[in-house]
């Protein structure tokens, strides 16, 4: 079989899945189009893997729906992406067998389901059982054609702890309030053990929230990496994997976490939906709240012993329930399901398609429901806005996001400057 993946860009947590995939399967033929830029390591491992990688395509329609018309499936990794988004509402796409992978969990704006969009492809896959709880989801008449495909990379594996002095609490993974929690930096700073030392490795916000950290006078517990490459050298150093999450954060499927799990690094994570469903009893610790939170990490420090059943637990069984083979394996049964399918042709069925409509009614249409925050503006609706560290991002489907591809629209000119 050929597979296009569509995806609005390679790099980051997707583009490590999509390449740890790739690396491995030879059943598919795969070719990749990304609507925006491939990262060096993206085109790098293209050459060593021997798959076809085109970036920046989002120019090109008409050579996007050449390769659509060859492929056997189109697989399009989504999320709500501005470069996506425009794509799906202006262009008809010649006949084809479409599936959609949703790299979101559909709970929060503006990572959200659309009807239109849910009803798109030939089959709307999920990477998490979460997404069935959304509204937009509930409402459909069915999701026959809607199974869940978890997304990994597969577990880092052979991390063995090194000696290291102090307690180390690390952290991998998006620095940015709209994923870590606003209060992150309070809780560090509440936790009363001596030797503390926080190991916080990503981005891309990581200088302004070491600066905050240093105006709180707590600097000097903080070590902040940056984006890392090898993720295995900074778990063997950690004692616990501290990741406080923001309550409506998108994710689905944390790549960090189960990494740290099958690294034997026990999380210490808030009761939010995705990490309650991730997290056993028996492979890291859900809490409540921030006040808990604080007192877990107190107690894990006073009493180590607790710490090793917990990993050894997250070892064993994290490789099997989130491994690189079992999510390859589902995606082949998934092909194979799909190749039965007679290839049709696809046209949006929103409030707005075709050519003549202008980015920000594509934004609009993004949100479905929650595009009435925007169009009409009120005062309180953007104060509501202003609170949710996510509506700040210069990416993530903001107006931000919107207007940098299109900055000669004046609506999402007025919508950047008042969010």
């Amino acid at each position: 079989m050929t597979i296009l993946h569509i995806t609005p860009h390679l790099g980051g947590g997707v583009g490590r899945v999509l390449l740890a995939w790739l690396r491995k399967d030879r059943s598919c033929k795969h070719s990749v189009m990304c609507l925006d830029y491939a990262n060096e390591k993206a085109l790098e491992a293209s050459r060593k893997i021997g798959f076809r990688l085109y970036e920046n395509v989002h120019v090109f329609p008409k050579l996007i729906e050449e390769h659509i018309e060859k492929a056997d499936i189109v697989l399009i990794h989504f999320w709500n992406h501005p470069l996506l988004y425009d794509f799906l509402v202006r262009e008809t796409l010649p006949p084809a067998r479409i599936i959609m992978w949703s790299h979101i969990s559909g709970s929060y704006p503006p990572y959200v389901f659309t009807r239109p969009l849910l009803r798109y492809p030939d089959y709307f896959v999920f990477t998490t059982p979460l997404s069935f709880g959304t509204k937009e989801v509930q409402a459909l008449e069915s999701t026959a054609r809607m199974p869940v495909i978890w997304s990994t990379a597969g577990p880092v594996s052979h991390v063995q702890p090194r000696p290291h002095k102090g307690f180390v609490v690390g952290y991998i993974g998006t620095v940015d309030y709209c994923k870590l929690h606003p209060d992150f930096l309070k809780m560090c700073a509440a936790i009363n053990i001596p030797d503390v030392h926080f190991v916080v490795c990503g981005g891309p916000c990581e200088n302004e929230i070491r600066k905050e950290a240093e105006s709180m006078g707590i600097g000097d517990k903080f070590t902040f990496t940056g984006y890392v490459d090898n993720v295995a050298d900074y778990l063997a150093g950690f004692d616990v994997f501290g990741y406080p999450l923001n309550p409506m954060h998108y994710g689905t499927c944390d790549q960090a976490l189960t990494e740290a799990m099958a690294a034997g690094v026990p999380p210490v994570v808030l009761s939010n939906p995705m990490e309650s469903h991730m997290v056993q009893s028996d492979t890291g610790l859900v809490v409540q709240d921030a006040d808990i939170y604080v007192k877990t990490m107190e107690y894990l420090y006073l009493n180590p012993a607790s710490l090793k059943p917990l990993s050894e637990n997250a070892r064993a069984s994290v490789g099997a329930r989130f491994s690189l083979d079992k999510m390859i394996g589902e995606w082949k049964g998934q092909f194979d399901e799909a190749m039965s399918l007679t290839k049709t042709a696809r046209e949006w069925m929103g409030r707005v398609k075709g050519e003549n409509v202008l980015p920000s009614d594509v934004f609009l249409e993004s949100l479905g429901e929650y595009g009435k925050d925007f169009d009409p503006i009120t005062t309180k609706n953007l104060r509501n806005l202003r609170e949710q560290p996510i509506w700040s991002s210069a990416t993530r489907g903001t107006a931000h996001h919107y207007h940098y591809f299109s900055p000669e629209d004046e609506r999402l000119k007025l919508w950047s400057d008042l969010t």
